[in-house]
């Protein structure tokens, strides 16, 4: 009798134990491996670096990032899907890997939808919270936009407009429903690649025109294959350092506040360097033989009407059509008032 009482008084100790214990055991060390298509070098890789500092500092080497860049992981598709397996953590994405998570993310990267950054900054604003809640509902949690700016056409033969488009053979990012919806529209048969074989197909003639930020196209050396920039910007493309909540959910509440600030501290004031990079990357464009080609107003609302018309195809599936309104009617008050 003594002894079942001895283990019964075991087994309630060892129950009243575990239910103070907490639900989640936090790993002791938490290695953030975070993948990129951006190069060695670039602004973006530099800025991953000092999180990595700060995080060693502020956590006692507790939470720790390794940066893979350069896309030596693959292109975007293939880093999401290495993040769902585990392989790696998290990824710096554009807005074609973001739209993949999250559907609405689509929209700010629609054709000649902002005229200025201050428009996107204004929607940016406006659509942080729903746009983070809709990363996090997919199963990742956004650790800071860090944007890569307008884009623009980069050729082997000049582009003032439709026509010349239309004789080009034109990369497009593999799954990119936009593009292909707009590029069908404008009578372009578009060539999908993955952004890691863009610069080889340039090498040998399999397309001959490209579109990118100016500073990408330097830190990708794409530029060396072109002669020309189409001196209108197409699109803005947003981009953000996303985690999959699973894994950052690993880091003990106490260290999470820490890591956020790392990344906020590093992402919020590379924006603005981005920009004004972006601004001096046309100069250096320009100084290494690349000429700009300029378009008449004519020829730009051409482009614009055949791409809105071309968006206007998709179906709920590729973004939610009241999302969009809402931000076009958000913009014309805003251009109203400005």
């Amino acid at each position: 009798m003594d002894f079942q009482r001895t283990v019964r008084w075991i087994i309630a100790c060892l129950i009243v134990l575990g239910l103070c214990l907490p639900a989640t055991v936090w790993a002791q060390n938490v290695v953030l491996k975070i993948g990129t298509i951006a190069p060695e070098g670039s602004a973006w890789a530099k800025a991953f670096r000092e999180i990595n500092k700060e995080l060693e500092q502020k956590t006692n080497k507790q939470v720790t990032l390794r940066l893979f860049p350069g896309g030596i992981l693959g292109d975007e598709v293939d880093m999401l899907r290495k993040t769902k397996v585990g392989e790696i953590q998290g990824a710096l994405l554009t807005g074609g890997g973001l739209g993949v998570i999250f559907k609405d993310i689509k929209i700010l990267g629609i054709p000649f939808l902002f005229q200025n950054y201050q428009e996107v900054d204004a929607v940016l604003d406006r659509m942080d919270g729903f746009l983070q809640k809709g990363l996090l509902d997919n199963g990742f949690k956004s650790m800071g936009w860090a944007e890569q700016g307008f884009i623009y056409l980069l050729s082997k033969e000049p582009i003032r407009n439709a026509a010349d488009l239309k004789k080009g053979k034109v990369w497009i990012w593999e799954d990119t429903p936009i593009g292909r919806a707009v590029f069908k529209e404008l009578g372009v048969n578009a060539i999908p690649l993955s952004v890691t074989d863009v610069l080889m197909a340039l090498q040998t003639g399999m397309i001959d025109t490209v579109y990118s930020s100016p500073l990408a196209a330097i830190g990708v050396q794409w530029f060396t294959k072109v002669s020309y920039m189409t001196d209108v910007p197409l699109a803005y493309s947003p981009g953000a350092v996303v985690l999959k909540k699973s894994d950052f959910e690993k880091i003990s509440p106490a260290q999470r506040p820490i890591v956020e600030a790392a990344f906020t501290r590093q992402l919020t004031p590379l924006k603005d360097q981005l920009r004004k990079d972006n601004e001096k990357a046309i100069q250096v464009l320009q100084g290494k033989g690349i000429k700009l080609v300029t378009s008449s107003a004519r020829d730009v609302k051409e482009l614009q009407a055949l791409c809105f018309k071309g968006i206007a195809t998709l179906g709920e599936d590729q973004f939610s059509k009241k999302s969009l309104e809402e931000v076009r009617n958000f913009l014309r008050t805003q251009r109203k008032e400005n």
